[in-house]
């Protein structure tokens, strides 16, 4: 109830609500995060590029060792070869060299098989580091292709081949088909037995009891008498004879003709 003019006043007066700040955008505020957040990555990733370009890079000690290995002269165009840098550890730090880095081979160490490169810096902050690494040459050699018996006479059909590292062979090895075809065997092989120029012999072209030429004499005075052969034996292989004129046992040299020199 209205009582008089003071009341209606107030009926007609509106409070007035008490002012506050403007609150910002939450997409500003997001905005203002991200920035602040990129601004502290930055430098950090600054800081980080700063720190690492103090040390080596492992991939140029890497490359240095490889490119020293496969210039030197006991593997620089050598066919079939393969030269691989070790591992090194990440976490290495050597302080980044200001010269050329140089590599060499340490004493005692080869250029084949598992061996170590040394890698060094002659910089104003010198450091030397020893890298592993290994040098692979293959090659083709010729292995038997069934289980072969002593005093064989070996063909083509009894060849394969097959690739090995040249580290695991002897100096024996045969890689040349005319190198085996047509030997004989001194010895059994198993399937898969590498052929050796130890293993095979020429065949025998005088066999025990043959009846042979014997050649005596030199400076151009030669004499041809018959003889009777007391052993077997191929070209080149010395064999004793018996003199069918004197009865006389001698000891002679197989010639390409069959004919026996005598020592």
């Amino acid at each position: 109830m209205i009582t008089g003019p003071r009341d209606a006043k107030k009926l007609t007066t509106l409070e007035k609500a008490p002012h506050s700040p403007r609150t910002a955008s939450p997409w500003l505020a997001t905005a203002t995060t991200a920035l602040a957040l990129c601004a502290v990555l930055l430098l950090g990733s600054t800081a980080t590029l700063a720190e690492e370009s103090k040390f080596q890079a492992i991939s140029t000690i890497k490359d240095a060792a490889k490119t020293f290995l496969n210039g030197h002269k006991d593997i620089r165009g050598l066919a079939n070869t393969t030269v691989k840098i070790g591992h090194l550890d990440a976490r290495l730090t050597l302080p980044n060299c200001n010269t050329a880095l140089e590599a060499f081979l340490p004493p005692g160490a080869n250029v084949s098989g598992k061996t170590t490169i040394g890698v060094r810096c002659q910089g104003s902050r010198p450091w030397t580091l020893y890298v592993p690494a290994s040098v692979t040459t293959v090659t083709t050699v010729l292995i038997a292709n069934a289980p072969l018996r002593r005093g064989h006479l070996v063909g083509a059909e009894d060849i394969a081949r097959q690739t090995k590292d040249i580290r695991s062979l002897s100096r024996a090895y045969l890689s040349k088909p005319q190198q085996v075809i047509g030997k004989v065997l001194k010895k059994n092989l198993a399937n898969g037995a590498l052929f050796t120029s130890a293993v095979l012999t020429e065949p025998h072209i005088i066999e025990k009891g043959q009846q042979v030429s014997l050649q005596a004499g030199s400076h151009g005075l030669k004499v041809n008498v018959t003889a009777i052969a007391l052993n077997d034996g191929a070209v080149g292989e010395k064999i004793r004879v018996k003199n069918l004129s004197s009865s006389k046992i001698v000891e002679g040299t197989i010639l390409a003709s069959g004919v026996v020199r005598a020592e």
